[in-house]
């Protein structure tokens, strides 16, 4: 899905070793392109690039002459724009160095600095976990190192990584004592080290049994569950906050609730008499209010990256034409940017 020019912030956070503030793309409505600015409104890269995506793992796609690259926060360009697709380049960024990007409708790997160091000769293929990377050829799995060579000569029907342990699964058809095709498979997990060395598993049920996507990533890169999350009471029909127990905080009566973010949220009061929203307010994890918001803003949907835009009426209520002005918040609720000449924050894109 390419981006939309909705207006709501959606940002993303910066990984922890980078030393650089988090940014967030943005449209220019006047131009027609997009740009990068911080968490405090300040112009990291001027709007320059016919599309954008949102930043994940601190990386950007681009489209410059109708052909996509990647940009990081910093507005410096990591892959120049010579690939045909955007949904070509892994989302989770570089692991040990290397991203999986595809082109001309085969996978290779790219370094930091922008050099191909694995050549495009894979149908598929996964980011590198502990030195280790499954690719797919002709619907067969197999694993190489980081210089791309393969690590064993086995070719397996599926992966899994469980605990940051690779494993090649093996589907078999199983057959009665006769010989005769029993109409099943039998299914065996083989552990994969750094030097492809190839072991069959000892813990083959814990295997089975783990839930996981089909190919599965590396397990590193799974996020931990938030301490609190925004929940909807259909009963009710309001919104209220639970811990990660389950536990109701406070009670659900709110007409909306979003997820907390850098340690905020946003909540919007209910009118109960109308069953409709009644001004909006910062809250804390403890749903302590740190800040009531000036009743003229209008759709607030939550932070992210420490911001969140807002609009509010320029125009008279009952002007033919309605003008509208939208401002990027702070968690304290301070306006840091207005964003007046049509520029709106980028939520998704790809």
């Amino acid at each position: 899905m390419k981006a939309k020019h909705f207006p709501i912030v959606l940002l993303i956070h910066l990984l922890s070793f980078q030393n650089v503030i988090a940014q967030t793309v943005y449209y220019d409505n006047d131009i027609k392109l997009y740009g990068i600015i911080d968490r405090t409104g300040k112009s990291i890269l001027k709007p320059t690039f016919e599309e954008m995506t949102m930043f994940e793992s601190g990386l950007s796609r681009f489209k410059k002459d109708n052909k996509w690259g990647l940009i990081n926060e910093k507005g410096l360009i990591i892959l120049k724009p010579e690939f045909e697709t955007e949904y070509g380049f892994c989302k989770r960024g570089f692991n040990d160095g290397l991203i999986s990007v595809e082109k001309g409708g085969k996978y290779g790997y790219y370094s930091e600095k922008g050099d191909l160091v694995i050549e495009h000769k894979f149908d598929w293929t996964e980011q590198f976990c502990e030195g280790i990377a499954w690719v797919k050829v002709s619907e067969k799995y197999s694993f190489i190192n980081l210089k791309g060579k393969y690590i064993t000569d086995k070719w397996f029907d599926d992966v899994k990584i469980i605990d940051g342990v690779t494993y090649g699964e093996d589907e078999t058809p199983v057959y009665d004592k006769d010989g005769n095709y029993a109409q099943g498979l039998a299914t065996r997990f083989y552990k994969i080290d750094k030097n492809g060395m190839v072991a069959l598993a000892e813990n083959q049920k814990y295997i089975s049994d783990y839930k996981t996507y089909y190919v599965p990533y590396c397990d590193k890169f799974k996020k931990n569950p938030p301490n609190i999350s925004a929940f909807r009471d259909e009963k009710k029909r309001a919104w209220g906050y639970k811990n990660n127990k389950n536990e109701l905080i406070g009670d659900a009566s709110y007409y909306y609730a979003s997820n907390f973010n850098d340690g905020v949220a946003l909540v919007i009061f209910k009118d109960k008499s109308k069953n409709s929203a009644d001004g909006m307010a910062i809250i804390n994890e403890k749903i302590e209010i740190i800040k009531v918001l000036d009743k003229k803003f209008q759709d607030g949907w939550g932070f992210a990256n420490g911001l969140m835009q807002l609009k509010y009426l320029v125009s008279k209520p009952d002007d033919e034409i309605q003008k509208w002005e939208y401002v990027l918040v702070n968690s304290k609720g301070e306006i840091i940017k207005k964003m007046n000449r049509g520029v709106f924050p980028v939520p998704s894109g790809g």
